[in-house]
């Protein structure tokens, strides 16, 4: 829904948290979970669904505390990483790019690997 209803204000907000995400060397796991949250938030906001904006917020220590086990769990195994940073690429450009179905199998992507 991003890559179909984003506005050029939206794309904006959208690279400046892929940015702050990929160029902040976090030493620490909480900083890296709420700027990959960040990243995650500003591209459901992007989608201007209301009930999905609405449900990630009321959900938003939850959401919060899961991207924070996931860091901590995935992201000092460099592998795991790599293909992690990979996945937000190809969800970032594909959304940026207006190409709302690489962005679905992106999105999909992302969620069932770092779930498995």
């Amino acid at each position: 829904l991003a890559a179909l209803r984003g506005t050029e204000a939206d794309f904006i907000m959208i690279r400046r948290r892929y940015d702050d995400m990929v160029n902040t060397q976090a030493a620490d796991t909480a900083t890296h979970a709420h700027l990959d949250h960040a990243f995650h938030l500003a591209i459901c906001e992007a989608s201007h669904n209301p009930v999905l904006v609405h449900t990630l917020q009321s959900l938003n220590d939850l959401m919060l505390g899961s991207v924070f086990a996931c860091v901590n769990n995935l992201y000092h195994r460099e592998p795991e990483k790599r293909q992690i940073d990979k996945q937000h690429a190809r969800l970032f450009n594909a959304v940026i790019g207006r190409q709302p179905e690489q962005a679905r199998r992106a999105a999909a992507e992302h969620v069932d690997s770092v779930r498995q």
